[in-house]
């Protein structure tokens, strides 16, 4: 497996470890295989919830309104000439879906209030300076303020917000990544035991 991941990787960043062939097939492969565990974590999710509305277990009516709303969802994608953009489908898709991810969404800036509460105190060391960069920060990046504010305050903050704050973000982007990376290694090589 790790060999696979190696080949496919290499390919990606033209570096000549196989043949392209190889690489290409170990790639459809990849997808596939995903595609598999795609279709079987759909089986699984209507399965056990076909279980909880059969045992009548607690809240077993919001999994009948999962099994009702994919039964409807697939239905018309699978009978409608237009596949995946009949009428259904998308109105699903954007009065049901798309408002959940945007309600998700929105409740990020709760969890972050709540982590800014808990992280950035005063008491801290350091506590007070990191405060008030963050509030600075998002009073910049209001409108209204951007509007009150005179050019050259408009200009210095829009500099900070271009440069040092998203070479930080980079930073912390580039460090989740580079660690998502490594457990990803570890977990290959712990299959490969």
């Amino acid at each position: 497996m790790l060999a696979c991941a190696l080949v496919v990787i290499s390919a990606r960043f033209d570096l000549a470890v196989a043949p392209a062939a190889l690489a290409t097939t170990l790639y459809g492969w990849a997808l596939l295989l995903g595609a598999f565990a795609l279709l079987l974590g759909v089986l699984n999710a209507l399965w056990y919830h076909l279980l909880r509305v059969q045992r009548g277990q607690k809240e077993w009516l919001l999994s009948l309104l999962l099994l009702v709303a994919f039964a409807l969802v697939f239905g018309s994608g699978v009978t409608s000439p237009q596949g995946s953009a009949a009428p259904l489908a998308e109105w699903v898709f954007d009065a049901v879906l798309a408002p959940g991810q945007s309600t998700l969404f929105a409740l990020t800036g709760f969890f972050l209030l709540s982590a800014a509460f808990h992280y950035l105190r005063i008491t801290r060391p350091g506590g007070l300076w990191i405060l008030a960069g963050a509030l600075l920060m998002l009073l910049v990046q209001t409108p209204v303020t951007h509007q009150i504010m005179p050019g050259a305050l408009a200009g210095l903050f829009d500099w900070l917000l271009n440069w040092p704050v998203t070479a930080a973000m980079r930073g912390v982007l580039l460090g989740g990544v580079i660690g998502l990376l490594l457990i990803g290694i570890r977990l290959i090589l712990r299959s490969a035991k």
